[in-house]
């Protein structure tokens, strides 16, 4: 888009300056060029014509000529004006040099240095973000030769922020759209592999994530996790400010964060937390961690029908499998007898060995004292552990929801820690 200020009118020439004015806004730039001389020769000083003339020639390419011309209305200007004539000479310059590199990128292209001729196509592009084609044949290149989506989408995402509102803008969301199914791959991909690697080693591989897909939400909730897990308040904080920005603020989520209960009673975190998510919210979040809390997000997920139960006993040497083993739905969580039991209650059965159903009543206890009744995140699968009464494996299961597996997990793991260890004995 060709800078057009308005200045304002002075001197003789008025008429043929805004005349070339005129003509420039409707890109008939011979035309402009022949009024806007002629307002040159009314008054050679006059910095009006001089900018208006530089104008019409950087509209028909002639970026020298131009470049001179403007520098000449920069030196006749007044104060008032000179930044005007100032970003005419910047954008002269910038497409000038575009103009440079367009030319060395159809070299490139022509001798086969596809490579080459994208990151000069897309310098033609970023040296005055207004020469929208350059920028698409970039992309192109980027995505289509290239196998490169991520950078294509970078450049289109360029064009669509700088030039808002116009066609261009509206060609590169279409061609977004039609590349966001690979980016969301690209970037799910990045994400998983992230999520098995300590915060600092995950960095770099979450910015590439966000680089493919800077709208996936999965990206800021693992950044958040891993913060979490790193046991450092102040990584937290900028990973929950991040996800306040981009109004991903889930309470539940953020209860089921490794280390949020403790975090809630510490006097230095909870300011900062009342900054981000406000005074309201904190008090919720605080409800929603507790031991309380995290047994009613069990719960109404029972309602909700995303939990099943499986118990196994007589595991088959050297496999996963069981000889004895049920699957049933779980219908509700409940407190147990004491602080450290959970009712769970159960209805249809799914599946099980022949044997197994006269051993599965209408509700088991789980019990969270034992060390080994910590939680243990399998994909879908939350394994719990053996049972008292001889049971080899206990399991949350969660089939089509697998995706809350990991604050299923957290949940009961963050029961677990609150449930009081039995005293060692004397000897």
């Amino acid at each position: 888009m060709l800078p057009s200020p308005a200045l304002a009118l002075q001197g003789t020439n008025d008429v043929q300056v805004e005349a070339s004015k005129q003509l420039l806004s409707e890109d008939r730039y011979i035309e402009a060029l022949a009024v806007a001389k002629d307002a040159l020769r009314v008054d050679p000083n006059d910095y009006r014509a001089s900018y208006y003339v530089a104008m019409a020639y950087m509209g028909l390419k002639q970026y020298d000529t131009a470049e001179a011309q403007a520098n000449q209305a920069l030196m006749q200007a007044p104060a008032s004006a000179r930044a005007s004539v100032e970003k005419l000479v910047f954008t002269i310059r910038s497409l000038k040099q575009g103009n440079q590199d367009v030319s060395a990128a159809d070299a490139a292209l022509a001798e086969g240095l596809i490579g080459k001729a994208a990151r000069l196509y897309e310098d033609s592009w970023a040296a005055g973000r207004n020469a929208p084609d350059y920028g698409f044949k970039a992309a192109e290149l980027y995505a289509d030769r290239l196998s490169q989506p991520v950078d294509a989408a970078r450049v289109l995402r360029q064009i669509r922020e700088s030039l808002p509102g116009s066609a261009s803008a509206e060609t590169a969301e279409t061609q977004l759209k039609t590349l966001q199914p690979v980016l969301r791959q690209i970037a799910t991909a990045q994400v998983r592999e992230a999520a098995q690697l300590s915060l600092a080693d995950a960095r770099p591989v979450l910015r590439a994530a966000a680089d493919a897909d800077p709208g996936f939400a999965e990206i800021y909730r693992t950044q958040a996790q891993l913060a979490a897990a790193s046991g450092s308040a102040s990584e937290l904080e900028f990973s929950l400010k991040e996800l306040a920005r981009r109004n991903l603020v889930d309470l539940e989520f953020l209860a089921a964060l490794p280390g949020m209960a403790s975090l809630l009673e510490d006097p230095g975190f909870v300011p900062q937390l009342t900054d981000i998510i406000g005074a309201s919210q904190t008090e919720m979040l605080r409800t929603a961690a507790s031991p309380r809390g995290r047994l009613a997000f069990l719960a109404r997920l029972a309602r909700d029908g995303k939990l099943t139960l499986f118990m196994g006993a007589r595991q088959v040497k050297g496999t996963s499998d069981y000889r004895l083993w049920s699957r049933r739905k779980v219908s509700s969580v409940q407190p147990g007898p004491s602080a450290c039991d959970i009712i769970v209650g159960l209805s249809d059965q799914i599946g099980a060995s022949a044997d197994a159903y006269a051993y599965m009543p209408a509700n088991r206890i789980i019990d969270l004292r034992p060390a080994n009744a910590r939680a243990v995140r399998k994909g879908p699968v939350v394994e719990l552990g053996p049972t008292s009464d001889g049971w080899q494996m206990t399991a949350l299961t969660l089939g089509d929801a697998g995706e809350l597996a990991q604050p299923v997990a957290a949940a009961l793991e963050q029961l677990h820690a609150a449930c009081p260890r039995p005293a060692p004995k004397k000897r």
